[in-house]
């Protein structure tokens, strides 16, 4: 759902997006914000509608899925979502849900979607910050930031393969050492 919120970002022709994911005990908070065209309230309505689409947005496609199921997910799980959006200015959704729920999917491969929003075609800026605290003690927990820019001018061409993999490497590695406040955790129990 990440991927494909930022990936919206992205074709509503945002030129920043910025997207952040923090675990805090057992509550995750994700929020994607962009500075692309932006919605109207009753644009709004329609992309929270599974049978809307943007006209031209998705060829071929008659349906537009991301919101309406992360709503949906959101709803399930008791979580709570928060859409912002003004023509001209961008959009701002907010999505917080307790992992304790039974029905929450799990956080999935973060390093590998945020590859591919990195890697995608096109003249963006994208920020990804990413953060997590432990379930038991607080704190200020462990996390890391990271532009698209900076991946760029490390590694030049992103859409190269061999770009990609490093990319995909370096994301790979930030998310294992966030791994380890749960490790400590455990360990303190």
């Amino acid at each position: 759902m990440i991927l494909d919120l930022a990936h919206n970002s992205i074709e509503a022709g945002a030129d920043l997006v910025e997207v952040s994911v923090e675990e805090r005990g057992a509550l995750i908070r994700i929020e994607v914000r962009d500075n692309g065209k932006g919605m109207d309230r009753e644009q709004q309505q329609r992309a929270l509608d599974p049978f809307y689409t943007e006209p031209g947005k998705h060829p071929g496609r008659k349906v537009g899925l991301g919101l309406p199921f992360l709503v949906q997910t959101v709803e399930q799980t008791g979580g709570r979502y928060e859409l912002a959006s003004e023509p001209g200015t961008g959009t701002r959704l907010l999505v917080e849900i307790e992992t304790t729920n039974v029905d929450v999917p799990p956080l999935g491969d973060l390093a590998g979607a945020a590859t591919l929003l990195m890697c995608f075609d096109g003249d963006y800026e994208l920020r990804l910050r990413r953060r997590r605290t432990a379930r038991t003690g607080g704190g200020a927990g462990l996390g890391y930031e990271v532009t698209r820019s900076e991946l760029r001018d490390a590694l030049g061409d992103l859409s190269l393969v061999s770009s990609r993999s490093l990319v995909g490497q370096y994301i790979t590695g930030c998310e294992s050492e966030i791994d380890e406040i749960e490790i400590l955790s455990m360990e303190e129990e």
